[in-house]
């Protein structure tokens, strides 16, 4: 079956696609407020907010919320929903094919996620090699995590995409997130670099890495004293990298 989605169409000519992944427990409305912030800057994009789902959570005892996999504990440490994980996965390679579809090349096509919805994006967007047809994956614009964490990290490089290492990825994360801890996030970015051998750039450290933002691998960016949230400093990180790697190139 289908995801069910919003949309928040461009003001311009339509040249690049932006789809945004939700977290845990809410829908595609919880990303209008970004998505409409994020517009305005960038009137060539069309957004594309799904829903997951709905499905018993483990660690909220059982009950049914929207998700795109179960998660047993915020501990991270138990047994992952892999099969939940790469069911959603094939749902997301179908939004993706359908904006190809329509005359969008996958360049101009950016996965962003926020919390489960960063994990999901990482998974659809660098990985996802072994569910694919042929073993292919996406060569899109970008990946973006807001306070997520790399999934299936024990077999992740085995279902690295041939276009991974090539892809430029914006990972924002609070430093006093009480869900998805600051150090598991940072520690998640490590394991590309470290395992998958991704480029790793700390996006606060100087100058330097500012000039390389939204470039091939990982710039991660911490917001200090921000929780399980995307605060004004990482709205404004992320529109600048969004213009970066889907600049309004139409002159129309």
């Amino acid at each position: 079956m289908s995801l069910p989605f919003l949309v928040v169409q461009p003001t311009k000519t339509h040249t690049a696609t932006v789809i945004c992944v939700h977290g845990i427990g809410d829908d595609g409305r919880g990303l209008i407020p970004l998505t409409n912030e994020l517009a305005s800057a960038l009137p060539h994009v069309k957004w594309v907010l799904p829903h997951a789902p709905q499905r018993p959570i483990t660690v909220y005892n059982k009950e049914w919320l929207r998700a795109w996999f179960d998660i047993p504990s915020f501990s991270f440490t138990e047994t992952e929903d892999a099969p939940g994980m790469l069911d959603s996965l094939r749902k997301l390679d179908a939004l993706v094919k359908a904006e190809v579809d329509a005359g969008i090349p996958q360049e101009r096509i950016v996965l962003s996620g926020f919390s489960q919805g960063g994990a999901m994006v990482l998974l659809s967007g660098l990985g996802g090699r072994a569910v694919r047809e042929g073993g292919g994956g996406w060569k899109l614009a970008g990946v973006v995590v807001m306070s997520g964490w790399l999934p299936l990290r024990d077999r992740f490089k085995s279902l690295i995409s041939p276009h991974a290492l090539t892809m430029p990825v914006f990972w924002g994360h609070g430093t006093d997130d009480p869900l998805v801890r600051y150090s598991f996030g940072r520690k998640s970015a490590e394991i590309l670099k470290d395992q998958v051998g991704l480029a790793l750039r700390w996006g606060d450290k100087g100058e330097a890495e500012r000039a390389a933002f939204g470039s091939a691998g990982v710039s991660f960016l911490g917001y200090d004293g921000v929780l399980h949230a995307v605060c004004s400093k990482e709205r404004a990180d992320l529109k600048e990298f969004l213009k970066r790697v889907i600049p309004d190139n139409h002159t129309g």
